[in-house]
């Protein structure tokens, strides 16, 4: 989601996920820093005191959601289930992404208040809270900013409403079309090839 389109990075990307695709291999292995073993360690806590913030007993976690075609994807760190529909063939959901940065991190995400604020300071996690939104078709999403060693504050909640963010999720859409379609004529071009 750069300002300029899917640039560099993006297309690196859309690259792994092709040769994902056609080797059957993952083309990164998963990452341990210290930072994301605090927030692993932490993400459950996390998600109990977002809970409790927003008087909720019951959270879905770690379920993994794709579109209607099976191509775009994104796993939330909680899924609030709010009702089923009246044909009961759906639910209506809002999403929540917890994170547990330490230090300065917590403190520079703790005073975001606005969704707005915290694209200023990390555009990456504001754009993930939007595409989980997006995938889950959710009214409602939330980043929940939480740390335990803190004496006082230590749960930031941020709501995210899609009717304050239509330009976004359609500025996201055109880019997920984009994606989709580098993919696709980049796997097409090498099977073509085989």
């Amino acid at each position: 989601m750069g300002a300029e389109g899917i640039g560099a990075t993006g297309t690196n990307y859309i690259y792994r996920k092709v040769y994902e695709e056609l080797s059957g291999l993952p083309s990164r292995k998963e990452i341990s820093t210290e930072a994301t073993e605090h927030g692993l360690e932490y993400e459950p806590e996390n998600l109990r005191e977002f809970g409790k913030h927003m008087g909720i007993e019951f959270l879905v976690t770690q379920k993994l959601i794709l579109d209607k075609n099976g191509r775009v994807g994104s796993t939330p760190d909680g899924i609030w289930v709010i009702n089923e529909s009246i044909d009961k063939t759906a639910y209506n959901v809002s999403t929540v992404e917890a994170k547990c940065p330490s230090a300065e991190h917590f403190i520079h995400l703790w005073n975001c208040e606005t969704p707005a604020d915290l694209k200023k300071k990390n555009k990456i996690y504001y754009w993930q809270v939007l595409h989980q939104m997006k995938v889950c078709d959710a009214l409602k999403g939330y980043i929940s900013i939480y740390n335990p060693y803190v004496k006082a504050g230590k749960l930031r909640v941020i709501e995210f409403r899609k009717i304050d963010l239509v330009p976004e999720f359609t500025l996201m859409e055109q880019r997920t079309q984009e994606a989709i379609k580098i993919f696709t004529a980049q796997r097409d071009k090498m099977i073509s090839h085989a």
